[in-house]
């Protein structure tokens, strides 16, 4: 139907990333650098919605 285009899912997936990584660079820098439990654990967050995001980019491009 949408041939060529980034399903709505893989957006949603790219919005919770930046979101995570906003939070995790906000925590940055009330921190002053020191890395927290908090900011490894939104990075961690926002790599696996990144990740899911390139597999379903994949997946729609290469028909899987």
């Amino acid at each position: 139907m949408f041939e060529g285009t980034v399903p709505a899912v893989a957006l949603v997936f790219v919005a919770l990333a930046v979101i995570f990584v906003v939070a995790a660079l906000r925590d940055f820098l009330k921190e002053q650098g020191q890395l927290t439990p908090a900011r490894k654990t939104w990075l961690l967050v926002a790599f696996i919605f990144s990740a899911v995001t390139i597999g379903l980019f994949l997946m729609h491009t290469f028909g899987a």
